[in-house]
């Protein structure tokens, strides 16, 4: 093995005598190529000590579900509610509308009743009253006939009307017309155990020969008509007279009776029947006539007025006191 002195290389190749590379005469290799100073060592690259940060490993929590469903049932239940309600209301209010409308029906007929001349027919058009419970009703009304309420119309049997705040009716020569008063929630117009009087006078001064006058405990039973009529004709010989209708049938209770204390011609008069149980007190003017015995056991019912034949008559101030 030969070495150039100058650049360290070795040949294996005996042959050659000089150095490839600079050219230098190559000299035996005896040992081991002396060391450099200035060769650079080389170390393996440091290895990288530093920790690795840590990586807090946080998985994404599970959200309850009960909150969602807690809220969307309060939604769910204040709907109902909602709902509820309204159903309420829209009920309440269609109630109150069919009661406005039963009373406005039952004051747009009134029990306007009309029969033939032999008083055996019974037109009367308005539905039955079969409650007598009064417990209700004030114990004074008046009506003054300022506002109308009770039935107007034109009919085969005559007609009702209001002029100058009174209530005036006509009826067709040999027929008659009962009419009661409106069947009011608070039951103003029903006679049990009260004073009923009414102000009535002849428009011409030709009253009925059949009589007109007041109705007490009026209502109908089955389409016929049931009530007290007290009646008068104050033509040139005054009268009274005392009729029960039951079961559509006519009965004289008292028959036609003169009477000095009844005013003649277009002169008014008032009819008064006090009320207690069955016991009927007639007044006319102020002054006692005569008593009956509620004899059908009515107790209660409507006021209410009669005409008969062609005489226009007109009705004020009807007083019901309890």
């Amino acid at each position: 093995m030969k070495r150039c002195p100058q650049c360290n290389r070795t040949y294996t190749d005996d042959a050659l005598s000089f150095c490839l590379d600079d050219g230098s005469p190559l000299t035996i290799a005896s040992g081991p190529p002396p060391s450099d100073p200035s060769a650079t060592l080389q170390y393996p690259q440091a290895r990288d000590t530093t920790p690795q940060p840590t990586i807090a490993y946080n998985p994404t929590q599970k959200r309850s579900v009960w909150p969602w469903l807690l809220g969307i049932g309060a939604v769910l239940l204040l709907m109902v509610i909602g709902v509820v309600v309204l159903i309420v209301v829209v009920a309440r209010v269609t109630n109150d509308n069919n009661g406005n409308r039963v009373a406005n029906n039952s004051n747009n007929s009134n029990n306007a009743n009309w029969k033939s001349a032999n008083r055996n027919k019974n037109t009367n058009s308005d539905n039955t009253n079969e409650n007598t419970n009064t417990s209700s009703a004030p114990a004074t009304f008046t009506d003054d006939f300022s506002a109308q309420s009770w039935t107007t119309g034109t009919w085969d049997y005559g007609k009702a009307w209001y002029q100058d705040e009174e209530y005036h009716i006509r009826a067709i020569s040999g027929r008659y017309i009962v009419i009661y008063a409106p069947d009011t929630p608070k039951k103003e117009y029903y006679t049990r155990n009260a004073t009923v009087k009414v102000g009535l006078r002849s428009i011409d001064g030709s009253p009925p020969r059949t009589g007109y006058g007041l109705v007490v405990h009026g209502e109908k039973k089955e389409d016929k008509l049931e009530d007290y009529a007290f009646l008068i004709d104050n033509g040139a010989n005054p009268r009274y007279e005392i009729l029960l209708h039951k079961a559509g049938a006519e009965t004289n209770i008292v028959s036609w009776t003169s009477s000095n204390v009844i005013r003649t011609g277009t002169n008014p008069n008032q009819i008064e029947v006090r009320i207690s149980g069955a016991t009927l007190d007639l007044y006319i003017n102020g002054q006692f006539i005569t008593s009956i015995t509620d004899s059908a056991g009515y107790k209660s019912g409507r006021a209410g007025f009669y005409t008969s034949d062609a005489g226009e008559v007109a009705f004020d101030d009807l007083e019901i006191n309890r």
